[in-house]
């Protein structure tokens, strides 16, 4: 009788996926989020559904924060320093063919669109949230300002600005602080297999 209950017990689970199988598939999916200066806290499962085109698929939400561990600014600044490493110049001389030139090319000019549509929407209060931002966050009015490297100043300026956008799409706040935070939602389809609930593309 109680191996009985055992195997009774154990057969309730498969209806959905488990903690088990379903936690670290969608922790990896929200971990896309994470940049230096954030960290997931309150990770926690929200909620879960079968999928209404297939009893075999499910659906599970798990929700979390997103905090800062750093000034605002210096998050923002981490992010475009990371964009700017992704269209640096090469650095060994061009030649005839140099489809990479071309590729930084078309990526500075999609950054310099990103920047400018963000800076119109903002119906001309870009300059002072600007100044506001550069004057509590040094490394970032040094990195703005480019005096070590006057080549890059316009790049480096739309980079921030590419990476600031970013960051308020998610919700976060010009006045946010260290501890500061961010809710969130992340989810992943998982398939009922032979081997038991496994995540689905």
């Amino acid at each position: 009788m109680a191996a009985l209950v055992v195997l009774s017990m154990a057969g309730c689970g498969e209806d959905r996926p488990g903690d088990k199988v379903a936690e670290p598939a969608v922790r990896q999916i929200a971990e896309g989020d994470l940049a230096d200066g954030l960290e997931i806290v309150d990770f926690k499962r929200a909620n879960g559904q079968v999928d209404p085109d297939s009893a075999n698929r499910y659906k599970v939400t798990y929700s979390y924060r997103l905090q800062l561990t750093r000034p605002y600014g210096e998050v923002i600044l981490g992010l475009a320093q990371g964009l700017l490493e992704e269209i640096a110049p090469a650095r060994e001389p061009a030649h005839d063919l140099d489809f990479s030139a071309l590729e930084q090319s078309v990526q500075q000019m999609q950054l310099a669109m990103l920047a400018s549509q963000w800076i119109n929407a903002q119906d001309g209060r870009f300059p002072e949230r600007r100044d506001a931002m550069l004057a509590s966050c040094a490394p970032c009015a040094s990195f703005w300002e480019s005096a070590d490297a006057p080549a890059e100043a316009d790049t480096r300026r739309m980079a921030f600005i590419v990476a600031w956008s970013h960051l308020e799409e998610m919700a976060f706040e010009d006045g946010f602080k260290v501890g500061d935070g961010v809710d969130r939602n992340a989810w992943q389809y998982f398939a009922k297999t032979e081997k038991g609930w496994q995540p689905a593309n």
